[in-house]
């Protein structure tokens, strides 16, 4: 028996996949304890309770991960997460330390930005994946986040993207710093995109896929990974300079 089967995944998932959702999963995980952190230390009671409701949402979307690639309903979902996010236990570890802050308003939007820029990465992995297999990540990926300030593309950061711009409407001061602090977060989060693509071959096949996909003219007879990078990061900064705009902020 695997050790893959022994730890309640399904031994018929592909492997894209399972990579994926550990890369997806992991992301929730960090994206839920930064919310977490953030609401408790919020300003007021509406706002740690608005981000509280963010965490929930990335765990359920965590959750949701996790039964794509169990082999058992009865399986404990922490059983079969320790198994896939495993490869990646540590890929946020650099950029936290490069971008700690004390700041409440700046680690809010580290969040939102780097974060951001992890899940965009895995919602166009997802573009890679063929079949029912596919469908089925696309569609806990895209799930749209409740509430009246959450866009259809929004995630579990969908509170915390509407408290920054109302803050950053209020205040052109902290609008301006803030706006400086993202174009620093986004650079270090791209870094670890880019350094996730270095140490995992399949992220660069499963990019490849999505390129191909959605209709871009990648140079051949290079390296997969240099073929890639560019056409990703373009993707990603597309993505983070409208995130940007929704909060009032300046990329």
């Amino acid at each position: 028996m695997s050790s893959r089967t022994a730890a309640g995944v399904d031994p018929t998932a592909p492997a894209p996949v399972v990579e994926l959702v550990g890369l997806a999963a992991y992301t929730e995980l960090a994206e839920f304890g930064l919310l977490a952190a953030r609401s408790v230390d919020a300003p007021d009671l509406a706002t740690r309770q608005a981000l509280a409701d963010g965490a929930d949402r990335a765990l359920a979307r965590q959750r949701a991960l996790f039964a794509l690639v169990s082999a058992d309903d009865g399986v404990v979902p922490g059983v079969v997460g320790a198994t896939v996010m495993a490869p990646f236990e540590h890929a946020l570890a650099d950029f936290d330390a490069r971008t700690d802050t004390d700041d409440w308003a700046e680690g809010l939007l580290k969040g939102v930005v780097g974060h951001g820029v992890a899940q965009d990465f895995c919602r166009i992995l997802a573009g890679g994946l063929a079949g029912a297999s596919g469908r089925a990540v696309r569609k806990v990926l895209e799930r749209p986040a409740p509430g009246p300030e959450a866009g259809a593309d929004a995630g579990a950061d969908a509170e915390a993207i509407w408290l920054l711009a109302r803050m950053a409407a209020a205040d052109d001061v902290l609008a301006s710093r803030l706006a400086l602090w993202g174009r620093r977060v986004v650079g270090e989060a791209l870094g670890v995109v880019t350094a996730l693509l270095g140490r995992h071959p399949e992220l660069v096949a499963l990019t490849a896929e999505a390129a191909t996909r959605l209709g871009a003219e990648l140079p051949a007879g290079q390296d997969p990974e240099s073929t890639v990078r560019p056409w990703l990061v373009a993707r990603l900064t597309g993505e983070h300079t409208r995130r940007m705009d929704r909060m009032r902020l300046a990329a």
